[in-house]
């Protein structure tokens, strides 16, 4: 699924706010949906809509943003708000970036929000949004 490399991914904690990911391109196979259908037990029967399901493009843009810096052990995926702004067929590529939308401390918690933006091949939103992941300090 992703193309580039990240040299070395910084740690959470270096993220300053507004700090902005390095847009990263990928395409969204078959294959690649397929195997999100196998993981959410989901029949493979939608790979006939010929449409990408919306979460995976989410889950994908995680994927790609999250490799770009590393978290402590016991973090979690605390909470996400996305926009989905159009369907995507299968086999489309798109381009995924966003940045540290805000940072706080919360007793022993780190809270970090991520702001997320996909688009499509042309250019156009297709996805919008938020994701908190929640780290010891």
């Amino acid at each position: 699924m992703k193309e580039k490399e990240n040299s070395s991914p910084l740690s959470f904690k270096e993220l300053p706010v507004g700090f902005e990911f390095s847009p990263t391109s990928y395409e969204l196979s078959e294959p690649t949906v397929a195997k999100y259908l196998e993981a959410v037990d989901e029949s493979a029967d939608f790979l006939a809509l010929g449409m990408i399901p919306p979460l995976a493009i989410a889950a994908c843009a995680m994927t790609a943003l999250a490799q770009s810096f590393t978290v402590p052990p016991g973090s979690i995926h605390a909470s996400q708000e996305f926009e989905f702004l159009k369907l995507v067929p299968i086999g489309s590529r798109v381009s995924c970036g966003g940045k540290i939308g805000q940072k706080l401390a919360r007793g022993n918690l780190n809270l970090i929000v991520l702001q997320i933006n996909v688009l499509d091949e042309s250019g156009e939103p297709v996805l919008s949004g938020k994701a908190t992941i929640a780290a010891p300090n």
